[in-house]
Formats: structure tokens, C-alpha cells, sequence
């Protein structure tokens, strides 16, 4: 891959390099069974963490929005550089085109982070001018403020977003997956139910009489391993009763028909 020119690399400030990247994040945390984003249903890759418009995701990120220009006004940040920074972040989000004629001083700037994207200056991968161009203008304001530092809270602010929607999109899974377990452990006590009330209503052999030893509404406390490890027993009980049954009326109906064939033979006999 070429290189980019000097004045087109990646800043990235000290003060926040010791930081997990989020991209890198992003790409450790698929643990999640399904591809697709558990907030919206479409495929889900780090870029869309970010950009989804599932359920309460706005929310998230206009209150983002407001406090990125707060802290960019509080920051004595470059009207034009803040002015740029809100709009470019608001079109990438909505994935929509800015259209944009900024000052001559900043068209060069303005190129250089739309070659690189406003995805990744999402993620803290800025132009080195973005520092050079807040530091004049700390110059003429006379501030004793440094570009460097401003990129670092402004970075590190972004991220603090990043991880809003991150925490969010995870509250969301989580919500998912404990649904899932409330049905699958409502579909366990109904099928211990089940079992238990068949086998309290047979004979049981002795060595399965335990199965039946506590009552319904104890057993349903128990732990979910407990239950299954029941079922895993009781189960078979169950199976070996209803085959006692099965032969034994099979037996008895074998003996009633035979009793009825020799009747028939006695009463037919000439």
C-alpha cells in the first residue's frame, strides 16, 4: 500500500495512546453467535456499531453531538475546525454526502480527512493539521492552550461516544440472551412438571421412588443442572413404567382373548 505524504498521516495524541484502539477492540469481541446486529438485524462489523439506527441510538448519539460542541466551545476550539468537525460527523452517521465550501485555510485539511474518512476520524485517526490549524488559532486568540492537547480531549471524547453506543448495543444483546433464558428455563420447569406428575401418578420401583421424594414446587426451585440431571433420571423411569404398563396390559388382554377362544370353542363343541 502506498504511504500517505507526511502532512496526510495519522495523528494520534500521547495523551490517549495508551488507549485501546477501538477498531482492535472491535475486533476481539465477536462472541456474539450471529453476524447481524441484535439492535437491528443487519450485518453488524465495527462500522456499523457505530453507525446503527436501531432502537434508541439516536438518543445516543444527538446527546453525543451536543456535548462534543460543548466541549469544543469549552476547549476555545476554531469556530470554522468545530463548525466542520459537527457537520462532516453528523453526515457520516447519517451515511449522507456534505456538500461544503470551507475558507481556503482549510480546504486542504478538509481533503486530506475525507481521503482517510470520517469513519476513522470517528476512531481517532486524524491529519496532523487538524493540531497544526487549532494551534494558530490558539496563536491568535493568545491562548497558552496546545493543538496536541485539544486533539487528545476531542479524540477521547469521540471515543467516550464510541463507547456509549458499544455499552448500548450490548445492554440490547444481553436483554436478548436473558430473554432467551427465561424462555428456555420456563420450557424446562414445564417439562419437569410434566414428567414428575406422570410418574407420581404410577407404581414406581423402589430404586426410582427418589425421584418423586420432593415435592413439585421444591423441585422447580431447584437450579436448572439440578433439574436436568432429574430429567436426564427421571426420564427413563417414566419409560421403563409405561413399558411395565404396556406389557402388562398386553398380558392381560392376551389371557381375556384367550379365555374368549376357549369359551367359544367350549359353547361350539357339537
Amino acid at each position: 500500500m502506498k504511504a500517505l505524504p507526511r502532512s496526510c498521516r495519522f495523528f494520534i495524541s500521547k495523551h490517549v495512546s495508551g488507549m485501546c484502539g477501538v477498531v482492535e477492540f472491535m475486533q476481539r469481541w465477536r462472541k456474539w453467535e450471529s453476524p447481524n446486529c441484535p439492535r437491528c438485524g443487519l450485518f453488524e462489523d465495527a462500522q456499523h456499531v457505530w453507525r446503527c439506527k436501531g432502537l434508541g441510538t439516536e438518543e445516543i448519539w444527538n446527546k453525543a453531538v451536543i456535548d462534543l460542541e460543548h466541549t469544543m466551545r469549552k476547549l476555545d476550539t476554531d469556530p470554522t475546525l468545530a463548525h466542520i468537525i459537527t457537520k462532516y460527523l453528523k453526515g457520516w452517521w447519517l451515511d449522507v454526502d456534505t456538500l461544503y465550501e470551507p475558507p481556503r485555510a482549510f480546504l486542504s485539511l478538509l481533503q486530506m480527512q475525507t481521503n482517510i474518512g470520517w469513519g476513522r476520524f470517528f476512531e481517532g485517526l486524524w491529519a496532523t493539521d487538524w493540531a497544526l490549524q487549532q494551534q494558530r488559532y490558539y496563536a491568535i486568540i493568545k491562548s497558552t492552550k496546545t493543538g496536541k492537547r485539544w486533539a487528545a480531549a476531542i479524540i477521547q471524547k469521540l471515543w467516550n461516544t464510541a463507547w456509549d453506543l458499544w455499552e448500548h448495543r450490548n445492554g440490547i444483546l444481553h436483554d436478548e440472551e436473558n430473554q432467551v433464558t427465561r424462555t428456555m428455563i420456563l420450557q424446562l420447569n414445564a417439562r419437569v412438571s410434566r414428567i414428575y406428575n406422570d410418574l407420581s401418578s404410577r407404581a414406581l420401583r423402589h430404586n426410582d421412588r427418589h425421584l418423586v421424594h420432593l415435592t413439585l414446587s421444591k423441585l422447580l426451585k431447584k437450579e436448572s443442572k439440578y433439574k436436568v440431571t432429574w430429567l436426564t433420571v427421571a426420564e427413563p423411569a417414566l419409560q421403563h413404567g409405561r413399558r411395565v404398563s404396556w406389557q402388562t396390559r398386553t398380558q392381560h388382554d392376551r389371557m381375556l382373548q384367550g379365555m374368549r377362544r376357549g369359551m367359544f370353542s367350549w359353547l361350539t363343541k357339537p
